[in-house]
């Protein structure tokens, strides 16, 4: 196909909006991966480009009251877990829901649109979306336009509903907003005025007048003392030495695990080092060069240090997983706060981009004379953070630890990018993935490879971004959430910490684990896919310092009220790293056995392999009233486990009693097995659940705390049916509209997947 492309130079002139009284929009979004502020960010471009004044923010960051300032107001929501609304939604949630609004007609003036963005996997599909309009038409608002629901599901994803839409809305802002005469839309081959400022601040350091410059250089470094930017410069060097920069981490490692200090004879004359140092065989890397530990200004956030980070599952397993431990310090307000989320908590860890990945960027766009030098930043977006250290940032500090260089590219970057090369081939290839018709091809250039911003830009090296645009062009990189995999007593098992920095630090840290599954995958793409995330993890090393936040869990907190909470029974569903907060809601709940009566504890838990995959699975023995029913979908169930539970069961064991022949063809009587046991012969949970009716129905009797835990999407979905059956099956109820009314009134039902 031939396109029609304008000269990169008129290309490359700005073209700013024309400010017109009473033509505002405020584009609010939330996001949970950022595929809802992608589109903010496209239709605040568009909403530019008609001459709005535009506001593009978070909802959390907007006040009901501001929707009356603007002329229109569009809202983009994705919607999370089971039908929840996006974490930086809750706040403007809450507002909107508040009792005194209703039958005030208080959003009479507010004009709106929302897109809403799911998976039609989930069994509420777009519920976000749905809700908030709901509401909003409740509260009086009038819906300028008609709502959209993508589906990711969709052979070309979230574009086959986007596209069409936003075409239709920017003609329907066109038919009821006119331009005034003689204004016309800006065209999408101009390029606007960057919204953030960045300027590369200079950094001369002259000698002051009354020093010579023929002084004695033992002084000289004190009186005129290495740039900044030299002495980062000098640091990453050494960094990339492979000697002696790395004998002298191992000996930094061997000090630690050893408390031994390096180079020390005893009095036998026995060296101590690390006796790699003295290997005439070259010495390898066993990983990539990690992230200096910057620690960033991040709001709520908390100083922390790993203590241990180590696979739980087999090196040649296919999916690696880690328990990852970590000192956490915030004093005793910060154990006060925790202890109030009962168990039910949240770790955000912040990744950072590797060395290897920024330094290649900065090669491409030859940024090689600025990046390390210092940046002024007065205005950018709000996760950009500054350093901890008050030390102004220089360009690399951002492509490090601000700025997502390795996400999958969206449109609106790659139309970003036509602005920047001065090849004409590549601003055609460049404008091919844009156009109407092409959805299938852009999707099978950066989604279904995984191709990553930093390999597109390869791809086309003609491209050249000026460092005043990189807060406007790469997407800021999103904190990763992790449930916390304890509770109770091992939350303050080490409250003493004698190497915390007097006066630096309280000496009161908090022990936070979690249990993260590495994403690591391979596409078409020869070089092998990981996740941002999942590979800042997997090489995070001991006594590294980072920021993290600790928030509570969504949903109902099923610790409270107490004691009656912990008296209830507890029956526990979770599939893989979904064991990672049940984990913690039983500790905690051991936590009160001294003053109360516990309730008994079911764990049903899914995985693929025993000896792969069973996480933390050596612990349950000894935990007393727990019964654990582990399934495993990929074993036989050994025969020696089979023994065992009879042996157990005879000695009146912590056993449920095996189901019986003569149970499922009752179960058959009740009609309702062929309908709710699709996968019957395989070990899943939900089969696990309905092999043990008789004794689910009787927890059900007493009104149980049900945990859920796990991958979001069929799972959650197949349990919750699973426990609908019990009820028919075993007559507590009628039919399955009387069990999911039971499952919501006389059941504490909690839900945590992702």
């Amino acid at each position: 196909m031939s396109i029609q492309v304008e000269s990169p130079a008129k290309m490359a002139q700005l073209a700013s909006p024309v400010e017109i009284e009473g033509r505002s929009m405020a584009i609010l979004y939330g996001s949970e991966t950022g595929n809802a502020e992608e589109i903010a960010i496209e239709l605040e471009d568009m909403a530019r480009r008609l001459h709005f004044h535009t506001r593009m923010d978070e909802m959390d960051s907007f006040k009901l009251s501001d929707l009356l300032k603007v002329s229109l107001v569009v809202f983009v929501t994705s919607t999370t877990g089971q039908g929840d609304m996006p974490t930086n939604t809750l706040n403007f949630w809450k507002n909107l829901r508040r009792e005194k609004l209703n039958n005030s007609n208080c959003l009479g003036p507010v004009k709106f649109a929302i897109f809403g963005l799911g998976d039609s996997g989930y069994r509420k599909f777009n519920w976000a979306a749905r809700k908030l309009q709901v509401r909003l038409l409740q509260l009086g608002a009038t819906e300028f336009f008609r709502a959209a629901e993508a589906d990711e599901r969709h052979n070309n994803g979230i574009d086959s509903i986007y596209l069409p839409w936003k075409e239709e809305f920017k003609a329907a802002l066109l038919e009821k907003y006119p331009l005034p005469e003689g204004t016309a839309p800006i065209p999408n081959d101009q390029l606007l005025p960057p919204k953030y400022s960045v300027r590369v601040m200079p950094t001369m350091e002259p000698l002051p007048a009354d020093k010579s410059a023929t002084q004695s250089a033992l002084y000289s470094h004190v009186d005129n003392p290495t740039p900044l930017s030299q002495r980062r410069f000098e640091h990453n060097q050494r960094q990339d030495a492979t000697f002696p920069a790395w004998e002298a981490r191992e000996d930094q490692g061997w000090e630690i695990r050893t408390g031994t200090p390096v180079d020390v004879l005893d009095k036998n004359n026995i060296l101590k080092d690390h006796p790699s140092k003295y290997s005439l065989e070259t010495t390898k890397k066993v990983g990539p060069r990690t992230p200096l530990p910057t620690r960033l200004a991040i709001p709520q956030g908390v100083f922390a240090k790993v203590v241990d980070n180590a696979r739980v599952t087999p090196f040649d397993h296919w999916q690696d997983v880690r328990h990852i431990v970590f000192d956490v310090y915030g004093g005793e307000k910060l154990i006060s706060k925790v202890s109030d989320m009962r168990g039910q908590s949240i770790l955000s860890i912040y990744p950072k981009n590797y060395p290897e990945d920024v330094q290649e960027l900065i090669n491409l766009m030859g940024w090689n004379d600025v990046a390390d030098k210092p940046l002024d930043m007065s205005n950018k977006p709000k996760r950009v953070f500054d350093r901890v250290d008050s030390q102004p940032s220089t360009l690399r500090d951002i492509l490090t630890d601000n700025l997502d260089i390795t996400a999958i590219p969206k449109r609106n970057f790659i139309r970003e990018l036509t602005f920047f090369t001065k090849n004409r081939d590549e601003v055609e290839r460049l404008w091919e993935f844009l156009l109407p018709g092409n959805e299938q091809e852009f999707y099978d250039y950066t989604s279904r490879p995984r191709r990553t911003i930093l390999e597109l830009l390869s791809d086309f090296p003609g491209v050249k971004i000026p460092v005043e645009r990189v807060l406007d062009l790469f997407p800021v990189i999103r904190h990763r959430d992790f449930s916390v995999c304890n509770g109770g007593a091992s939350l303050t098992e080490n409250q003493y910490d004698p190497d915390a920095p007097n006066g630096t630090l309280p000496v009161f840290p908090l022990r936070i684990e979690i249990l993260a599954a590495l994403v690591e995958y391979k596409t078409i793409i020869r070089k092998p896919r990981q996740g941002l995330c999942s590979r800042y993890l997997k090489y995070l090393a001991r006594d590294t310092p980072l920021t993290v936040r600790i928030s509570p869990s969504r949903g109902e907190n099923v610790m409270m009220p107490l004691p009656t909470a912990v008296q209830r029974p507890l029956i526990a569903v979770a599939t893989g790293t979904g064991i990672a907060p049940i984990r913690a809601l039983i500790q905690e709940r051991l936590e009160y056995e001294v003053d109360t009566q516990v309730g008994e504890t079911v764990l049903f838990y899914g995985g693929r392999n025993r000896d792969r995959d069973y996480h933390f699975g050596g612990e349950w023995e000894y935990i007393k009233g727990l019964t654990v029913f582990p399934c495993f979908s990929r074993d036989e169930k050994p025969a020696a486990l089979e023994k065992k539970e009879e042996e157990e069961k005879k000695e009146g064991g912590n056993v449920w009693e095996k189901p019986s022949k003569t149970e499922e063809e009752e179960n058959v009587e009740f009609g309702i097995v062929e309908e709710m046991d699709p996968d019957r012969g395989k070990r899943y949970v939900q089969n696990e659940i309905r092999k043990r009716a008789k004794e689910v129905a009787g927890l059900m009797r007493r009104g149980p705390v049900v945990a859920v835990c796990g991958s979001a999407g069929k799972m959650p979905i197949a349990v919750r049916k699973a426990f609908v059956d019990v009820l028919v099956g075993e007559k507590l109820v009628r039919d399955r509209e009387e069990g999911e009314r039971w499952l919501g009134m006389r059941v504490v039902y909690w839900e945590d997947t992702w």
